[in-house]
């Protein structure tokens, strides 16, 4: 799911502080509370009319501004940035809950986080991905659940008080977005490449083991290449001549020497290399 509908405000007990949840152990892992990295109350929200007539959801973030260019403005938005989901929280409407591997661009522009959201579902075509944009323009943050009605001008995201709110918005969107790691992103490299290929299968890389050796020889101790099995790193080359290579081996491996080969060395006769030795 691309990002879920919330009807109940987000409450500062809902969360543990962030500096509380770096000077402590939690006693476990699953089941916590989210961990609150920033909270900017009162932003604004800016999306495109064209966007916002797609996806109605986005129209409940409160009352709309229309402006000249085409953008639509939602003030009085209350921004949770957690460590599981992005939250924004209208003052009256419907919030919305947005995990972070939506977010596929996030970045600064001017006085405003940018974020493009993919709403498509995993088993959408690329040519048919859907997506949104949207700024959030934060007038002040706190990262402190304990402290999160204070609004303080200047940011106190990950320590750093020196950074501005759109900065700190958008470090800590960064920090939670290291956390929440796209499920499919390995997915598609296995897709692209190999796959589920096991080489350490015997007979998998080519080589003749005491495990599979007698995949390779037949009821005369004869070596043959097994019934359906593939030539890895390329076609078969019989037409070359090379036909110790169809069979996954190397050259001069798997085959008999003919008696030309067993009396002469790299083409050279035995006595042409008596010849060569005593000149």
């Amino acid at each position: 799911m691309s990002y879920e509908l919330i009807i109940a405000s987000p409450k500062v007990e809902d969360f543990t502080a962030l500096d509380q949840h770096q000077e402590q152990t939690p006693q476990s892992f699953f089941g916590a509370k989210p961990v609150l990295h920033l909270h900017s109350p009162a932003a604004k929200v800016v999306l495109s009319q064209a966007d916002l007539q797609v996806n109605k959801d986005f129209a409940g973030l409160g009352a709309r501004i229309d402006g000249p260019d085409g953008s639509v403005e939602f003030s009085d938005v209350d921004v949770w940035v957690t460590s599981r989901s992005l939250l924004l929280w209208p003052t009256s409407g419907t919030g919305l809950k947005i995990p972070y591997p939506t977010i596929t661009i996030h970045a600064q522009q001017g006085s405003a986080v940018l974020l493009e959201l993919n709403l498509s579902d995993d088993n959408t075509a690329d040519e048919d991905l859907e997506f949104i944009q949207l700024r959030i323009c934060p007038t002040s943050v706190t990262n402190s659940a304990t402290e999160a009605a204070e609004q303080v001008d200047g940011a106190q995201a990950n320590g750093d008080r020196a950074a501005s709110p759109v900065k700190a918005l958008y470090d800590a969107i960064s920090a939670c977005q290291e956390l929440n790691p796209d499920p499919n992103a390995d997915g598609d490299d296995e897709e692209d490449g190999m796959g589920g290929f096991d080489e350490t299968a015997p007979g998998a890389t080519g080589w003749i083991t005491s495990e599979n050796m007698g995949d390779f020889m037949d009821e005369e101790g004869n070596l043959r290449m097994p019934e359906g099995a593939t030539v890895i790193g390329g076609e078969e080359e019989v037409n070359g001549g090379v036909e110790e290579q169809t069979n996954g081996l190397g050259a001069g491996a798997g085959r008999r020497r003919g008696a030309d080969e067993v009396d002469a060395r790299d083409g050279v006769t035995e006595d042409e290399t008596k010849w060569q030795r005593t000149g």
